[in-house]
Formats: C-alpha cells, sequence, structure tokens
C-alpha cells in the first residue's frame, strides 16, 4: 500500500492550508484527513484527486514524493546535513581538507541538493 500521508502534510503545509479549510474543499471530515496524513490509511483515487487539484500538484507528483518519503525516508537530508557538518568542520575547524575529498563531498552535496529542488512543491 502506498502511503501519501507524509507527502500530503508537507503540500499541505507549504500551501497554509488549515485541515478545516482542506476537508470543507475537498468533502471530507478533517479526522478523515488526518488518518491520511497520519499514515493510518491510504486514500482512495478520488480523493488523492480532489488534493491534488486544490493544491495544484499533478498527482504524479505527488506520488513521486510519496515514493521518495517511503523508500529514502528522510536519509537524503541526513547526508546533506552530515556533508555540510563535515567540510564545515575540516575547513574552518580543523582547517585541512584533502582536495579529493574536498571535490567528493561538494559532488555529492551539490547533487543531493539537486534531487531537492527536483522534488519541491512550490
Amino acid at each position: 500500500m502506498m502511503k501519501y500521508g507524509k507527502t500530503l502534510k508537507l503540500i499541505r503545509d507549504k500551501r497554509a492550508y488549515t485541515l478545516d479549510h482542506v476537508a470543507n474543499e475537498i468533502g471530507i471530515s478533517t479526522d478523515k484527513l488526518t488518518q491520511l496524513e497520519n499514515q493510518s490509511e491510504a486514500p482512495d483515487t478520488e480523493t488523492l484527486t480532489k488534493l491534488a487539484d486544490l493544491y495544484e500538484v499533478p498527482v504524479h507528483s505527488i506520488e513521486h514524493l510519496s515514493i521518495d518519503h517511503n523508500i529514502n525516508g528522510n536519509k537524503d537530508e541526513q547526508r546533506r546535513k552530515e556533508l555540510k557538518d563535515d567540510i564545515a568542520l575540516n575547513l574552518y575547524i580543523n582547517k585541512k581538507y584533502p582536495l579529493k575529498k574536498l571535490m567528493a563531498d561538494l559532488k555529492e552535496l551539490k547533487a543531493l541538493k539537486t534531487k531537492r529542488e527536483s522534488l519541491k512543491v512550490t
């Protein structure tokens, strides 16, 4: 079963919509929306389509973001933080960083940023 909850909550938060507003707009109870966002259950096709329309986000984008959340969890964000901390520590505190290691870390950081940017909901 595909879990959309984290993605749906992320998009709702980005849109600054309240639970009441979204529930009223798509014709479900706030309890039902809370269950969807808490991943207690998956939305049916009709509800997912209504949410996508309200959020002005294509259904396939919601699915793509959900797949990333379900498979990857928050590992990319954790790795980005680790890389940034490592770079800062070695450049500014230890004052040494092998050039090859720095270039590899910056390349990985850029790839993670590019991936995150491609998943952003505006």
